[in-house]
Parts: structure tokens; C-alpha cells; sequence
């Protein structure tokens, strides 16, 4: 019955994947879009707003990781996050895509106030969420079956959000109307998924006594030297960070890619409909080829099978949707499984700074992980309209030769090195399977005495 209850709550935490993934994916994939082709402001604008907004993450994030690690309620340490703040991070994804009727220079102001905001919210809400992880179970293995669940709604958050958006924005009457129709819906269906991870997390997320809460409140100062002394985090945090800026840029480009280049927006829904299909499978595979081969060394094979196809499709890529979607395939399984394991190994680096300095970082370290995150999303978004602008691409208009060859290189070949690039900080990653056993024993016997 335990084991049953456990796995209850299991699920139910990871449609809080669902739901926040269907809006930082929507952000991902269309927010530049819909910035110079719906909102109608420039590349060079956009670029700007991507830079700015992570100048106050850098604040933001490393501060909520803090302030949720020492957050003490009757509703839990992270729970109150995701309850009180799901909706308003609903209702920033509706003003997100939404389009006020206001001058050019206006538009500007109203896309940086906007983007700012949204970028608090969902530094407010993401950080506890997965900070979670630890909290719901302390074996290792289990907490892969979480990141597994939780991978597998992520996943199919990008693949409602790649395969029915647009459907979807038309059928609310498209352009501007459309958009903002859309935003909405997405700001309810999250609400109300991230509300469902906050209930399945009630019996795990508890509070700790005062004495303990004394004790923890003073380590401030410990958690941030201890972040930077651990080195397993910090290579990870690189790995990472190439893998996400990497499909940060492919999913920039990717509207770009088939609108100017290929010319057929009515390839989008099947093609990526069949890219996150693998995608899932592959999250559905993870406990077991995890099992197999380890989490660091699946994680850098899987980053050179995933440079394979973009470096091919690069090279042709004006082919016929048959072969496109092939490859996208394979990409996608292989990708899916390598936007998961840098988060099943996030909670292998707070037990290894436990067990070295005796203090657990959750919040803290998660909040550096999701930084990293959405840096690499900004620096994507800021790239995607520097390079495009610097090419001479003009919304909703023939591109030139070398704005088409721009779009490329941001959907294909940029992506691909940076996937090859990813083995290089994983290499000298030290937490193999065996020192995860080492560390959990010791760990577990600090805690009977």
C-alpha cells in the first residue's frame, strides 16, 4: 500500500512537469515569433528583452533557491510556492501573448515589463517544484523513476504545445486574437496541473522541528561556498547548460525553418507530432538504460547521437518530409532522454555536497540549475535575433541566400557542435553508480546515529 501510495504521488507530481513545461515550452518555441511576426517589434529588439530578463534571474533565481530552502509554513517547505503562484503564473502567460493596441516604442516597453515578470513567476514557482525531487524519496533509483514521470509529462507538454498550437491559435481566429486566446488556455490548464503536483506532494513535504529551523537558518553563507566547491555540480551545470542552449536554438529557429525555408507550415504539427512521440518512448526507457549504462556515460552518448541527424538534415536541408521526419526521429528519442538526466542527476550532487559538507542545498542548488536554464533559453533567444538581424532577415517577406543560411545554422549545425561539445564537461564528472551507492550508505548511517 505504501509502495502504491508513493507511486500516486509520483504521478501526480509530474503533471507539475506538464503544466510548467507547457508554458516554458510555448515561450521557447514561439515567443520570438510572435514578437516579430504577430506583435511586429525587430530581431534586435527581442535580443534585447532575452538579455535584460536574465540580468534579473541572475538575482532572482540563486534568491529563491535560498528563500525556499528556508521556508517554513503548515503547508510544507515548497508546496506553498507552487499552490499560491501557480495562478499568477497563468495569468503572466496570458499578458505574455497578448497584444495591446500601442505604439512601436510602447510595444518595446510592454514586451520587457512582460518578460520580466514572467521570468519572476516562474523562477517562484519551477525552483520548489523540483526541488521537490529529494523530498518525495532519498533512493537513488526512485528518484529516477520520478525524473522519469516527470520527463515523460515534460515531453508531452512539448509535444501538445509543437503539434497543436498552431491548430489551435487559428482555430481561435489566428494573429493576435489567436495568440492571446491560446496564452489563456495555457495559463488555466497549468494552474491547474501545478496545483495537482502541490497535493501529491502534501505527506512528503513537511516541516522540520525549530531547532532544526535555528540551525538551518545560519548555513546561508555554508550553502553558497559549498556550491561552488562542488564540482560534480558544477560540470554538470555545464553540460547541461550546452544541451539545453542547444535546443533552445533549434526550437527558436524552427518556426523560421519551415516558414522560409522549406515553405510548408502545414509540415509542423505531423513532423514534430512524430519527433516527441520518440521523444516520450525514450523517457518511458530512461530507469532502464539508465540501469545500464550509468547516468553520466548514457548522457554522453546520447549528446553525440543527437548531433548525428542535425549535422545530416544541416547538410540537406531542403529534403522531402519522409527523410526529415526519419531523423527527426532519431534526435528526438535520443533527446529526450538527454533533457532528463541532467535532472536525475541534480539530487546525486546535493547528496554528494551533503555527505562532504553536511549541508543539503535543495532549493539552492536546483535554483542554480534552473538559472542555467533559462540562461541558456535567453542566450538562444538573444543569438537567434542578433544573427538573424545581422543577416538581414525581415519578418513575413522572401529571405536572402544569407538569412536562409542563418536559419540553418541556428535550427542544425550551431545545436549539433554544441551536443559534441556537451562530453567534454562530462567526462570529468566523478559520480559514478558505485560512489551514488557509497555516498547513499554513508549518508543513511549519519542519520541512524
Amino acid at each position: 500500500m505504501k509502495e502504491k501510495n508513493l507511486m500516486t504521488d509520483i504521478f501526480k507530481y509530474s503533471l507539475g512537469g506538464l503544466g510548467i513545461t507547457l508554458v516554458t515550452n510555448l515561450v521557447m518555441t514561439y515567443f520570438n515569433f510572435f514578437l516579430t511576426d504577430i506583435f511586429g517589434i525587430t530581431t534586435f529588439a527581442v535580443a534585447g528583452i532575452m538579455l535584460v530578463s536574465r540580468i534579473v534571474d541572475a538575482i532572482t533565481d540563486p534568491l529563491m533557491g535560498i528563500i525556499a530552502d528556508r521556508t517554513h509554513s503548515r503547508w510544507g517547505k515548497f508546496r506553498p510556492w507552487l499552490m499560491f503562484f501557480a495562478p499568477v503564473l497563468g495569468v503572466a502567460i496570458f499578458v505574455l501573448f497578448y497584444s495591446p493596441q500601442i505604439s512601436e516604442s510602447m510595444k518595446v516597453i510592454y514586451a520587457y515589463a512582460v518578460f520580466i515578470l514572467y521570468s519572476i513567476i516562474v523562477t517562484i514557482v519551477s525552483i520548489p517544484y523540483f526541488a521537490l525531487v529529494p523530498v518525495l524519496s532519498k533512493d537513488a533509483h526512485t528518484r529516477t523513476i520520478i525524473i522519469s514521470w516527470k520527463s515523460v509529462m515534460c515531453q508531452v507538454a512539448v509535444l501538445c504545445i509543437s503539434v497543436f498550437a498552431l491548430p489551435i491559435v487559428n482555430a481561435f481566429g489566428g494573429g493576435q486574437k489567436g495568440w492571446a486566446s491560446f496564452g489563456a488556455l495555457i495559463g488555466i490548464v497549468s494552474t491547474l496541473l501545478i496545483w495537482v503536483a502541490a497535493s501529491g506532494a502534501k505527506t512528503h513535504d513537511v516541516c522540520i522541528d525549530a531547532s532544526i529551523k535555528k540551525t538551518k537558518e545560519k548555513t546561508t553563507g555554508k550553502d553558497i561556498s559549498v556550491l561552488f566547491k562542488t564540482k560534480p555540480l558544477l560540470l554538470l551545470i555545464v553540460a547541461f547548460g550546452l544541451s539545453f542552449l542547444a535546443n533552445t536554438l533549434l526550437n527558436s529557429a524552427n518556426m523560421y525553418y519551415f516558414k522560409y525555408v522549406l515553405h510548408k507550415e502545414n509540415w509542423i504539427p505531423t513532423v514534430m507530432f512524430v519527433t516527441m512521440s520518440a521523444s516520450i518512448l525514450a523517457s518511458m526507457v530512461l530507469t532502464k538504460l539508465e540501469a545500464k549504462f550509468g547516468k553520466r556515460n548514457l548522457f554522453m552518448y546520447t549528446s553525440i547521437l543527437c548531433a548525428i541527424p542535425l549535422f545530416i538534415i544541416g547538410f540537406m536541408p531542403t529534403m522531402g518530409m519522409v527523410g526529415l521526419s526519419v531523423l527527426l526521429v532519431v534526435f528526438g528519442f535520443f533527446y529526450g532522454l538527454v533533457s532528463a538526466l541532467p535532472w536525475a542527476m541534480v539530487p546525486d550532487c546535493i547528496d554528494f555536497a551533503q555527505w562532504k559538507y553536511g549541508v543539503q542545498p535543495n532549493g539552492l542548488f536546483t535554483a542554480t540549475f534552473t538559472f542555467i536554464q533559462k540562461c541558456a533559453t535567453a542566450i538562444g533567444g538573444f543569438l537567434s535575433g542578433i544573427l538573424l538581424g545581422f543577416a538581414g532577415f525581415i519578418a513575413n517577406q522572401e529571405q536572402s541566400a544569407q538569412a536562409l543560411q542563418m536559419i540553418i545554422n541556428l535550427r542544425f549545425f550551431i545545436p549539433a557542435v554544441l551536443f559534441v561539445l556537451t562530453i567534454l564537461a562530462l567526462y570529468f564528472y566523478e559520480i559514478t553508480p558505485k560512489k551514488t551507492k557509497e555516498i547513499a550508505a554513508e549518508l543513511e548511517k549519519r542519520n541512524n546515529n
